[in-house]
């Protein structure tokens, strides 16, 4: 035990917590259903999803692509039917986000640190769909709750997060949540209110076994009133291998009238 606290003080080895009572082998069964010792070096995925947003009441069709490297950040394109295009990224601790309807102009929501520290929520959840990143490492430490239940603690471009995941007993998530910045509730004062995702199916692409179809909403594990806010499914993913030329796609051009926000 000396000897695996020592380990873990110079930050050495895989961590994962083990306390009494608890099972630890929670890190194995995750990464023996999701991640083929093919893949064990992705650290990123080019995305395609399709589903449904919430926009006001009205749930509306959309598509999108991503790129994401959970530990640096994402660049994103949302389509929604009736004219609505989104594109943000978030990267190094600055976020920016362009809204445009049929083409013109929205006047953002959100800005300035606002804007950064609630999408770090998103860069922090898109490492459901790149699970070696979340299996423990120097840069990932778990926390196990019980057989099916653990915390994950990383980093994005330097900015702590902390993804709860939830799993089946085979293995696979049926759950995962962190907290994100915003006012769901319309108060008038924003917080940082649990926010993540049901899982409801699941697909392989390429060594990865990922969630195909699920929910994003806030509180889905309480506590309070649940809102979902988007029902996606998963149409499309690209590994991206270690060593492999992508992090300017992180930057891809999101217009220059975009909404900005830095973290620090």
């Amino acid at each position: 035990m000396v000897a695996t606290d020592e380990r873990r003080a110079q930050g050495t080895g895989p961590v994962l917590e083990e306390e009494p009572d608890t099972h630890p082998a929670i890190a194995a069964r995750y990464r023996d259903h999701s991640v083929a010792p093919s893949a064990r070096d992705v650290i990123g995925a080019r995305l395609r999803t399709r589903g449904v947003v919430r926009v006001g009441r009205t749930w509306w069709p959309y598509r999108g692509h991503e790129v994401t490297l959970p530990t640096h950040g994402y660049f994103r394109e949302v389509r929604v039917a009736g004219g609505l295009r989104v594109v943000d990224s978030w990267v190094a601790g600055r976020a920016r986000r362009a809204t445009t309807v049929l083409g013109l102009g929205v006047h953002p929501a959100l800005v300035g640190p606002d804007l950064a520290r609630a999408d770090l929520a998103h860069a922090a959840l898109s490492a459901m769909w790149v699970p070696p990143v979340l299996l423990p490492a120097e840069h990932a430490r778990w926390s196990v709750e019980d057989r099916d239940t653990a915390s994950v603690a990383f980093a994005v471009a330097g900015a702590p997060v902390e993804v709860r995941l939830t799993l089946h007993r085979g293995g696979l998530p049926r759950r995962i949540t962190t907290v994100r910045w915003g006012d769901p509730d319309r108060t008038g004062f924003f917080r940082d209110v649990p926010f993540g995702a049901e899982i409801l199916e699941h697909r392989t692409f390429h060594g990865l076994t990922v969630p195909s179809t699920g929910i994003l909403g806030w509180r889905l594990d309480g506590p309070g009133p649940t809102r979902e806010v988007l029902r996606f499914q998963l149409t499309g993913l690209e590994p991206v291998h270690a060593g492999g030329p992508v992090l300017d796609e992180l930057c891809e051009a999101v217009p220059g009238d975009a909404a900005e926000g830095e973290l620090w």
